[in-house]
């Protein structure tokens, strides 16, 4: 009898043999491995392309973020004349306004739980399994 990666009704289940079936239960396990490792594999992928976007933009509000701070020192040093720091200090209030935005979008982009639909399937298969041995 071909065991390989059929489902077995209920009848088919009980005429088996003993080592015929740990067979079954040892192939139907290794498959649901296979399953779970794949859809590990593309959750983690998308993840961490996910954490990739994030990571680029919040690099991109610090170092915004330093300009601004960079421009709003050279407005203070620049207070002194009067005449050219209030062009300055836009610039610098403008760049700060565009490194907290940049650093919000990343914030809000990062994953907040690791793989949770995988976690959800073997939560669902150990459930399945403690129902089929019970």
């Amino acid at each position: 009898m071909e065991l390989e990666s059929e489902r077995l009704e209920r009848r088919q289940l009980e005429s088996l043999s003993t080592p015929e079936l740990i067979r079954h239960a040892i192939e139907e396990a290794r498959l649901l491995a296979r399953a779970e490792v794949l859809h590990a594999k593309k959750e983690l992928k998308d993840e961490l392309k996910a954490a990739r976007t994030a990571g680029i933009l919040l690099g991109a509000g610090g170092v915004l973020g330093l300009v601004a701070l960079t421009a709003l020192f050279v407005t203070v040093g620049l207070a002194l004349p009067l005449a050219p720091w209030l062009g300055v200090l836009l610039v610098g209030v403008f760049l700060l306004v565009l490194a907290g935005s940049l650093a919000f979008v990343g914030v809000k982009r990062l994953p907040k739980q690791p793989l949770p639909h995988t976690q959800e399937r073997l939560k669902t298969d150990i459930t399945r399994t403690r129902e089929t041995l019970q």
